[in-house]
């Protein structure tokens, strides 16, 4: 019988091993990658027998080849490398068990796939979409008072219901990023005086403020703007801006809205990502 001796694994054991580990530690519930975001490996490559005498279930009558065998071996993180070191509760068959079942799931790559597709839910489904029926709040509390004429309220609610709509279908970075927009505006520079009532986002601030990654960032931008909800403008002062608009209504509303909540010392971003409105109507 030969000498027991701790073998590094092959690369091509290793290859498997790494594929039908899905990324994730094979203890049972464990959804802890073995690579980290930057792609560096955090995962234990662990021995189902061990390599040497002394360590969890040894066994004296494999040859050093077998244990650093394909079926030897499994990755898990850390905190489970050492749970399963209770060899009471953690025999040979048990560990071989956690290893096949965890493999299972990605040896078969048409299953794997078709679990995938039953996954994917869209997240925005299951929102709950609010109305508003006048903006009253919004005028008293910006004019003092809410002399609007009855088809003006009309169109103002339609079009913001509307937007409500479309922005309860936005996905969840879209909404966030909106809301971020709305809080970060500025006001268009006016040509011989003061700033318009006009406001725009600068897309670079705002990659530079979230240190986003850059083509995600501006694909965001581009779904709030297919929404329309922003108009990208190529060439205001030198520069690439989104305005910031709602259709269907004369009102600047969202800018309004903006003041409010100024005014009110409420946060924006929040109303406007949670979809509470409630307060301005």
């Amino acid at each position: 019988m030969e000498t027991p001796k701790r073998l590094q694994p092959l690369a091509e054991t290793l290859r498997p091993l790494y594929s039908l580990s899905g990324n994730q530690c094979a203890f049972p519930g464990c959804n802890h990658p073995m690579f980290n975001n930057d792609g560096n490996f955090v995962g234990q490559i662990c021995h189902i027998e061990a390599a040497l005498p002394g360590g969890e279930r040894f066994n004296p009558n494999m040859t050093n080849e077998s244990r650093r065998s394909f079926a030897n071996l499994m990755l898990m993180c850390y905190d489970h490398h050492i749970e399963t070191d209770k060899v009471h509760m953690y025999p040979v068959l048990k560990m071989q068990e956690i290893k096949r079942q965890h493999e299972e799931i990605y040896s078969n790559i048409d299953r794997f796939i078709h679990q995938m597709q039953s996954s994917l839910t869209d997240v925005t489904s299951s929102i709950s979409v609010p109305t508003i029926q006048s903006l009253a709040n919004l005028y008293i509390e910006l004019y003092g008072v809410d002399d609007r004429e009855p088809e003006h309220i009309e169109e103002d609610v339609n079009a913001f219901n509307l937007a409500i709509s479309k922005l309860s279908k936005f996905s969840p970075d879209a909404k966030q990023l909106f809301a971020l927009s709305l809080s970060r505006a500025q006001y268009e520079e006016g040509t011989y005086g003061p700033n318009t009532e006009n406001t725009f986002v600068d897309p670079y601030e705002i990659e530079r403020i979230t240190q986003a990654n850059h083509n995600h960032l501006f694909q965001v931008f581009q779904e709030i703007e297919r929404a329309g909800f922003l108009s990208l403008d190529k060439e205001y002062n030198g520069q690439s801006v989104f305005w910031i608009c709602l259709q269907g209504t004369e009102a600047n509303l969202w800018e309004m809205i903006r003041q409010f909540c100024n005014k009110r010392s409420l946060d924006i971003k929040s109303m406007v990502a949670n979809l509470n409105f409630a307060a301005i109507d």
